[in-house]
């Protein structure tokens, strides 16, 4: 059992400790708590898809989130521009086109912006990053079209 001595004195250790980390490590370990895009996205195609009797093959609903979250990163985080259409491209080639009609759009946003016109996000940036980023309501519809399009 810890003494009260041991327990204060861990307590100053973990106050120092996080009183002298860095603020880009900080702003790192919230960014973890944050669910990528891709899988946000992932979930409410097979939701929204099922809901009107279709369903996504093994790993489709997956690769076109991925091509979502890609749209969003070149928009908002400098992905690439060869690099959205390089998965936009396998995508389409290895599972067809998305299954999404226009008309699930509004489902589609409340599943995925939970009712806020602005959703805090992990999407892809250049060279395997990840940025934390804020996606409007207007960005999000842009790239559902960009999906049904592709």
């Amino acid at each position: 059992m810890w003494s009260l001595d041991c327990v204060g004195h861990k307590w100053f250790n973990l106050f120092y400790i996080i009183t002298h980390i860095p603020y880009e490590i900080i702003l790192f370990l919230q960014s973890m708590q944050q669910e990528e895009f891709s899988h946000i996205l992932e979930n409410a195609f097979r939701e929204v898809a099922a809901e009107h009797g279709q369903y996504y093959a093994d790993g489709a609903a997956r690769s076109w989130a991925q091509v979502g979250a890609s749209y969003l990163g070149f928009a908002l985080c400098g992905l690439p521009s060869t690099e959205l259409r390089k998965v936009q491209y396998l995508t389409r080639e290895e599972f067809g086109p998305v299954i999404l009609n226009c008309k699930w759009y509004d489902r589609l946003k409340t599943v995925c912006m939970e009712e806020n016109n602005i959703l805090q996000t992990l999407l892809p940036g250049p060279q395997g990053t990840l940025c934390l980023c804020s996606v409007t309501e207007n960005l999000f519809l842009e790239m559902l079209d960009f999906c049904r399009e592709g």
